[in-house]
């Protein structure tokens, strides 16, 4: 087989995964609203995925083995597929939504966990700003479609049958995954050991570049749905109409596609942790100015600007992870927590932001969201030698650079 061929499955699975979630988070609420859900209830449940994410991240972190990766995403998979087409045949009965919502969100968080740890092992470390642009924009690419897919399957078919057909998507995908070859494990530097006490060993070995990723996912998240909760109502008041609040999200989410098959070709020429640096400035400066101004073709090329910031912060974040792997260290846990970490950042990104604005007003909210979340990354990116290195904002460079990536690839 094919080197590469792999991978390229591997980025296929993720993509008919996030085509499946686009879909299912397009018709979730109409579905609910459809069987005479109220609004708060529709709110309620509709927060059950992302709990149910979190909850998911390590646990499954820390039982990931690359020998047995295949076996354990598939599972996810199947288990996807089957509570997500599961929706069809519930007729709106609250045990059975519950039950689904529940099994559903703890298994899309298996699956970013096992994904993620899967892509690395499958490229076995190498060019890691690389392989982690084209797994994130595969991820990207699924979400475009499904919200594509996801309304006009609705309309041709209607709601529940778009359940019970976009959930065969991850099951005939875990076929796939299945007729991956067999992965080999790279050699750990420590034993993880079994059940909490391997966990807690583990967690306490965790390296520190772990926790700079960590709080880069969480820096994105908490700007990206600040903005995006509290932008639709900011708009209306400086003359904006949500027809165009609807058009400037799409620009965001297109730069963000864009950029995301464009960090390969610039990683041949700039390192992704100083890539990584200039996108986390440039995303709080984008906040910053942001309410600056109310002229469309001033805020277009600001979204520009935050899109692109987004998809290569989770390009290269990703890629933070992916480094560990060359060192023998365990992508398991680590890509558990940094996916707990886009968790734990949607959840209060709209709480902080929320909170910010109703003391200080929305447009001042999202100039102190962007200051405060720019802080916090400093202090955990200045904290040690590693994380400095990792940062583009030390000197020591005790890592390969993409060069030497490309080069060990080709050897």
């Amino acid at each position: 087989m094919n080197a590469r061929l792999p991978f390229i499955v591997v980025l296929a699975v993720a993509t008919a995964i996030t085509t499946a979630k686009g879909t299912a988070e397009i018709v979730y609420p109409p579905y609910l609203a459809g069987y005479g859900y109220a609004l708060t209830v529709i709110g309620f449940l509709t927060s059950l995925f992302a709990v149910m994410q979190l909850a998911s991240r390590v646990p499954v972190g820390v039982a990931y083995r690359t020998e047995r990766a295949k076996r354990q995403y598939a599972l996810a998979l199947v288990t996807f597929g089957l509570t997500t087409s599961g929706f069809a045949f519930a007729n709106g009965q609250p045990v059975p939504v519950v039950a689904l919502s529940l099994l559903h969100g703890f298994a899309f968080g298996a699956l970013g966990t096992l994904g993620l740890a899967l892509a690395i092992d499958v490229s076995g470390g190498q060019r890691a700003g690389w392989s982690m642009a084209w797994y994130t924009a595969a991820i990207s690419t699924g979400y475009a479609l499904g919200s594509l897919i996801g309304g006009w399957l609705a309309d041709v078919i209607g709601i529940p049958s778009t359940f019970g057909v976009i959930g065969l998507l991850p099951i005939l995908a875990a076929l796939a995954v299945l007729a991956l070859p067999r992965l080999e494990g790279a050699p750990l530097e420590h034993d993880r050991g079994k059940g909490l006490a391997g966990l807690l060993q583990a967690s306490r070995r965790l390296d520190s570049r772990v926790w700079l990723a960590v709080v880069i996912v969480i820096y994105i998240n908490v700007l990206w749905d600040s903005l995006d909760t509290f932008f639709p109502v900011f708009a209306p008041s400086i003359g904006m109409s949500l027809a165009i609040v609807g058009v400037l999200r799409a620009v965001k989410s297109g730069a963000g596609i864009f950029i995301r098959f464009v960090v390969p070709v610039l990683l041949t020429v700039v390192d992704y942790r100083l890539l990584a640096t200039f996108a986390v400035f440039a995303a709080a400066a984008g906040m910053i100015v942001l309410p600056l101004s109310t002229a469309v073709v001033v805020m277009v090329p600001i979204f520009i600007v935050l899109g692109c910031a987004r998809g290569v912060l989770r390009a290269t974040s990703a890629a933070t992870i992916a480094e560990l792997r060359r060192e023998g260290r365990d992508v398991g846990l680590a890509s558990g927590v940094y996916n707990a970490g886009l968790d734990i950042g949607s959840i209060i990104g709209p709480t902080i932001g929320g909170a910010v604005a109703n003391v200080f007003g929305i447009a001042p909210m999202f100039q102190i969201v962007a200051v405060g979340s720019l802080v916090a990354w400093l202090a955990v990116a200045l904290s040690t030698p590693k994380t400095r290195a990792a940062s583009g904002l030390g000197r020591e460079r005790s890592y390969h650079s993409v060069s030497s990536h490309a080069a060990d690839h080709e050897r």
